[in-house]
């Protein structure tokens, strides 16, 4: 039976899940990119004054995928 090498020489940290930073504000958060699976997201908050309408843009850093998100205040 041959030996998978790759998961052979697996660091044991591959084995546990994903821990948020400790520093992060959003621990009890998982956010990424649906598209590549980057956490890197920028978030950007904008209003408009003329409709009266807030929104929060999510774009990715790696792939550049963009999700807008409609705030109903």
């Amino acid at each position: 039976m041959p030996i998978n090498s790759q998961r052979y020489f697996m660091r044991k940290e591959d084995y546990e899940p994903q821990k948020a930073n400790p520093d992060s504000r959003f621990r009890c958060f998982d956010v990424k990119c649906l598209k590549c699976g980057c956490y890197k997201l920028t978030v950007t908050a904008h209003y408009d004054e003329e409709s009266g309408g807030a929104f929060v843009v999510l774009a990715c850093g790696r792939c550049g995928q963009k999700e807008k998100i409609i705030l109903n205040l």
